[in-house]
C-alpha cells in the first residue's frame, strides 16, 4: 500500500470512532480497488450538563448512551470508494428520577466517496451520503424522527507532512446535511491531524464541529443548535491486518445541546 493510503486508512479510526454525530467519513484517500475495510467501534457516552442558548454550561438531566456502529469501506474502482455504517444504540435519560430507555437501530448510512485527484500536494475527494433514521432522537424541532432520510454532501481534503521528524497527515471534511420535514439543515467541519511516534502506533487529534442553518418557524424558543468537540485517539497495530484504537472526545462549546463525554474502543480489520 502506498504511504499516503496507509496514513489515510489510519485516519478513518478517529473520524468514525469517536463522536456519534459524525457520519461515516474515512478521509480524502481512496480505498485500494477490491479491498474491504471493516471497523467495529463501541462508544460509551455520558452527559450531566448542557449548553444553553448563550453557550453556558449548566446542570442537565443525566444522559447515557452506548453505541456499536460497524463501518464498512470498499474500493469499487481506483477512484470510487463505497462507504456504509449501521448504528445499534441504547440511550437512557433520567428525567427527575424517572428513567426513559430506548434501544434501536438508530441509523443506517450509505454512500460513496469519489477521488478527485491531487493538487498542490493535497488530495481531494467528494463524498455523498444518505442517512436513514430508525429512531426519534428528541421532541425538539432539530431532532431526527424515525423514518427520516437525510442527505449529506461534503468535500474531503488530505495532506501528508513531516513535523519535527515525525510523519503525519491532516484531513479536513466540510459538508452540508439536509434534513426533511422543513427542519433546519446543518453545516459541519471535521479536522483530523495524525502523527506516528512509533512504527506501529498512530496518535490522532480531532476537532469536530457543526451548526444548524435556518430558523425552525415555530415557538419552541430554540432557534439554533451547535457544538464543538475535541478528541484524542491512539491506534495500535496488533498485526498487519488488525489494529486496536482507544479514543476520547468531549464537547467543549455549544448552544442548546448536551455536553458529551465519550470513550471509544474500536477494532478494525482490512481484507
Amino acid at each position: 500500500m502506498k504511504p499516503s493510503r496507509l496514513i489515510g486508512t489510519f485516519g478513518i479510526l478517529l473520524s468514525i470512532g469517536v463522536g456519534a454525530h459524525s457520519s461515516a467519513h474515512a478521509g480524502a484517500w481512496p480505498m485500494p480497488e477490491n479491498r474491504l475495510l471493516v471497523i467495529a467501534p463501541f462508544t460509551a457516552t455520558k452527559a450531566d450538563e448542557a449548553y444553553n442558548a448563550r453557550g453556558k454550561a449548566q446542570p442537565h438531566n443525566a444522559y447515557r448512551k452506548k453505541e456499536l456502529a460497524p463501518y464498512l469501506e470498499y474500493g469499487l474502482t481506483k477512484s470510487l470508494t463505497l462507504v456504509s455504517s449501521l448504528a445499534f444504540t441504547s440511550d437512557e435519560t433520567n428525567y427527575f428520577g424517572t428513567k426513559f430507555i430506548q434501544r434501536s437501530i438508530s441509523r443506517i448510512e450509505t454512500g460513496g466517496r469519489l477521488d478527485l485527484g491531487e493538487w498542490r500536494d493535497a488530495r481531494y475527494a467528494l463524498q455523498a451520503l444518505a442517512i436513514f433514521h430508525g429512531s426519534t432522537t428528541g421532541d425538539d424541532p432539530f431532532s431526527s424522527r424515525r423514518g427520516d432520510v437525510d442527505g449529506e454532501l461534503g468535500l474531503c481534503t488530505g495532506q501528508n507532512f513531516t513535523f519535527w521528524g515525525l510523519k503525519g497527515f491532516s484531513d479536513t471534511y466540510s459538508a452540508y446535511r439536509f434534513h426533511p420535514a422543513g427542519r433546519p439543515g446543518e453545516i459541519k467541519l471535521d479536522v483530523t491531524i495524525g502523527f506516528r511516534p512509533l512504527a506501529q502506533t498512530m496518535l490522532l487529534v480531532k476537532n469536530e464541529s457543526f451548526a444548524s442553518i435556518g430558523r425552525t418557524g415555530n415557538d419552541s424558543g430554540i432557534q439554533r443548535v451547535a457544538a464543538t468537540k475535541l478528541g484524542l485517539s491512539v491506534v495500535q497495530e496488533i498485526e498487519p491486518p488488525v489494529s486496536l484504537e482507544l479514543g476520547y472526545m468531549q464537547t467543549v462549546a455549544g448552544q442548546n445541546i448536551v455536553r458529551e463525554r465519550a470513550l471509544t474502543l474500536a477494532l478494525w480489520y482490512r481484507f
